[in-house]
């Protein structure tokens, strides 16, 4: 529906519809009408009609559409919608086969949409936008790498290490955030039906925030390079040396940068990640242990002499530092002004767990303060009857 008053509501039937739907200057008349309801009811409508409908508001109002149906007679209007979702009912299955996705009852449309929907908007613009900037925060530290080498093309980081960036070294972190990341509690979702404008205005994914990204990985690829470079320069070390440098470095980079991003944190964010950082180093000491003086590029032990040196360790050190502190600064700045209405979610969010803490602590005292008084009167009544006959006590 539109953005009109709750009171307005067009209701047609199938006859009429056809004739609304034929020519193009009534269809448009129509769409403009039903645009300034919140409602429109189209009833006793053929499947055809119900199709034809739908295809008016995609390509004509240009919005994203979604049709449900339980029915044989819903199939047209499900396939021809962005998105399907079909109620396995009374009337067969035809609907759910045709659909996206599938459910039990139409009271499910709502956690769909306000919840499920939202957080997978959330994780697909997040994640696309973090693969923009881990290939090219990676892949721009050869070009600053051919300033010094005359352009002859050369490559200081090895095949290998170049082939396991995304295959090993990057790829599960980014899975479990594209797959488990909550910007907002379910029930923050459910009880403020605005946030879902948030993925249905595309403000997750937006021109600024993609050019935004292209330049911060720009600049970590220029901290990243030219902080190894100004701590190597006066060391009589070779390019592939450097260059594990620099592989390393950009891998403990982008991982922390994953981490800034992440908004809800599990047991499985926290093994895949660190659990990344610490198979980088080993399969580095595993692959360089292995005998490699016949290849072009020699890296026979090379990563225990490189890890020997405490400049590997200030590079380590130093360059994700510089490179995400920008990051880091404007994160907390937008938290602490709540820019957006996520963050003002997440704030009364976290005022709302910070008060369910002080309502159990209060209880856990005054559990602790009645068992307390239960173990004085247990007490208290052995000691009388310490002090009287049997009889008595009774």
């Amino acid at each position: 529906g539109g953005g009109g008053p709750p009171n307005k509501v067009i209701v047609i039937n199938g006859d009429t519809l056809t004739f609304a739907l034929q020519d193009p200057a009534i269809r448009t008349s129509f769409l403009a009408l039903a645009r300034t309801c919140k409602s429109v009811i189209c009833c006793r409508a053929t499947p055809l009609q119900k199709a034809a409908v739908v295809k008016a508001v995609k390509e004509e109002l240009h919005q994203m559409t979604l049709s449900i149906g339980d029915g044989a007679n819903d199939v047209s209007m499900i396939q021809i919608a962005d998105v399907g979702v079909g109620i396995a009912g009374r009337e067969g299955m035809q609907a759910v086969i045709a659909s996206d996705f599938a459910m039990a009852r139409f009271k499910f449309l709502q956690k769909l949409l306000l919840v499920h929907g939202h957080w997978c908007y959330s994780r697909l613009a997040n994640m696309m936008l973090y693969f923009f900037y881990k290939n090219l925060a990676y892949a721009v530290l050869i070009f600053w790498f051919q300033l010094f080498n005359g352009f002859s093309g050369s490559n200081p980081i090895d095949g290998i290490n170049l082939q396991v960036f995304n295959l090993v070294y990057t790829s599960l972190p980014i899975i479990v955030v594209a797959v488990a990341d909550q910007d907002l509690l379910a029930r923050s979702l459910t009880r403020d039906k605005s946030y879902y404008s948030h993925g249905r205005l595309s403000r997750g994914y937006t021109r600024l925030k993609f050019w935004l990204t292209v330049l911060d990985a720009l600049y970590q690829s220029v901290v990243v390079f030219f902080v190894a470079y100004g701590v190597y320069r006066t060391l009589n070390v070779g390019v592939t040396e450097f260059g594990f440098v620099l592989n390393i470095t950009v891998v403990l980079t982008v991982s922390l940068h994953l981490a800034l991003e992440t908004q809800h944190w599990t047991v499985a964010n926290h093994v895949v990640l660190w659990g990344s950082l610490l198979v980088t180093f080993l399969f580095n000491y595993v692959y360089t242990a292995i005998d490699s003086r016949q290849r072009i590029m020699d890296t026979y032990w090379l990563m225990f002499a490189t890890s020997a040196r405490p400049h590997f360790w200030l590079v380590l050190l130093l360059a994700p530092t510089v490179a995400l502190l920008p990051r880091f600064v404007v994160k907390v700045f937008e938290q602490e002004a709540s820019l957006s209405p996520i963050l003002r979610g997440r704030a009364m969010e976290a005022e709302e767990e910070e008060g369910r803490e002080k309502e159990r602590w209060w209880l856990r005292c005054w559990r602790t303060m009645k068992a307390k008084k239960v173990r004085v009167d247990i007490n208290t009544e052995v000691d009388f009857s310490t002090s009287g006959s049997h009889n008595d006590v009774v």
